[in-house]
């Protein structure tokens, strides 16, 4: 409501929204579970949910931030694999059902974005990943596919920017996976 008081419609939304909190699925607790699921997958919902009735009278651009590890999973992460991947349904949902009221809903499923939660990650891989349990072996797999892959905010932004723009009018209901090829 705020926002179309002051800009009169709501044209784009862009949900970008998570956080981490990794364990093995044994280890997991509830809490952790919960909070990544809430922010990433609820978020998200609510977001959407809350600007429904503006893109069903105007129209308009959904994109949903994903991640590689909703469309393949990824050890230690059994709550944010989850709920990027409810991320990934939800837009295809979205995109069923609005499309008649002229709103395009894509998602970007990201690999390694050059971020603050990322940078945490690297700083603290080897401690981090022997404290939930993750083998040395599968840990330098992971970081030997990662090699080169990292993308800078602004590229990453690119493709979100090209799903909300008219260029994209005839795209809905797709997951782009931008990864480099990490993840084919």
């Amino acid at each position: 409501d705020t926002a179309v008081e002051k800009f009169g419609s709501i044209d784009i939304l862009i949900n970008n929204a998570g956080l981490t909190r990794d364990n093995l699925i044994a280890r997991m607790t509830d809490a952790q579970w919960d909070l990544v699921v809430d922010i990433s997958l609820k978020g998200t919902f609510n977001c959407t949910r809350a600007a429904a009735r503006q893109f069903m009278k105007h129209g308009g651009k959904i994109v949903n931030t994903s991640s590689v590890a909703g469309l393949f999973g990824n050890v230690g992460q059994a709550n944010y694999s989850a709920a990027k991947a409810g991320i990934v349904g939800l837009t295809k949902t979205v995109a069923k059902e609005w499309q008649r009221y002229g709103v395009n809903c894509n998602a970007v499923a990201f690999g390694l974005v050059d971020t603050r939660l990322t940078q945490e990650k690297e700083a603290g891989d080897t401690v981090f990943g022997e404290k939930i349990g993750i083998p040395k072996k599968v840990r330098d797999d992971m970081l030997e596919k990662a090699a080169g892959a990292n993308m800078s905010p602004e590229e990453a932004a690119r493709p979100v920017l090209f799903l909300a723009s008219d260029d994209a009018k005839f795209i809905t209901g797709q997951v782009l996976n931008i990864s480099a090829g990490l993840f084919i």
